[in-house]
């Protein structure tokens, strides 16, 4: 099960007439609902070689299915490359961007982005090998998941927010304990499987 977070959000689309492939997405959303492990729902995948990043999942996020509503001539979905995120273009900035350092402003969360929804081949290929080591990475986490609804004394250490029951716990071999979908994006990132927090080698994928 995806994670979701109530909060209102609002968003605004412009198409650029010149690069009729592209569109620009402003996303808002209270700042006292904002939900740090959840962030916008967006699960990307880039590397050294490839300087944007190629949106592999979508997790369960109500600013994106209202923008996808409000906007149906440019939805966001998998399969689609960012080309910027509030201004910055390189490729770890853009993922600090997405990951936590999103500008607030006046009690608001903000995140603007340029998305391009024609992959060269050079970005399809990447995405094709992407989507692969997604479904490991999930197949990796559901066999760790517990229980439903089960409430942690320690918070997640990923976001820093409650094991509140409230999404998707995982319990990795080494006894410590995440949000699943911050487990996911963290581990997709990774070659090997190491707990974030006690860095203990936990597996890989070939």
């Amino acid at each position: 099960m995806a994670c979701f977070f109530p909060f209102r959000c609002r968003a605004r689309a412009q198409v650029l007439p010149c690069q009729e492939s592209a569109f620009r997405v402003t996303l808002e959303a209270e700042l006292k609902d904002w939900p740090l492990s959840q962030g916008w729902g967006l699960v990307v995948s880039s590397d050294e070689a490839l300087r944007e990043l190629v949106i592999v999942n979508i997790q369960e996020s109500t600013s994106v299915k209202h923008w996808n509503l409000e906007h149906p001539e440019c939805p966001i979905e998998v399969g689609q490359a960012i080309l910027e995120v509030n201004g910055k273009t390189e490729r770890n900035e853009m993922l600090e961007e997405l990951w936590g350092k999103t500008a607030w402003k006046d009690g608001k969360v903000l995140i603007q982005m340029l998305i391009d929804v024609q992959l060269t081949p050079r970005q399809r290929s990447f995405f094709n090998l992407a989507i692969r080591r997604y479904d490991v990475v999930d197949e990796f986490l559901e066999a760790t998941k517990v229980a439903h609804n089960v409430c942690m004394v320690e918070p997640c250490t990923i976001c820093q927010e409650a094991l509140d029951g409230s999404s998707d716990v995982v319990r990795l071999s080494c006894g410590h304990h995440f949000h699943k979908c911050c487990a996911q994006k963290r581990f997709f990132s990774q070659k090997n499987f190491r707990c974030p927090c006690c860095n203990n080698l936990l597996g890989g994928w070939n």
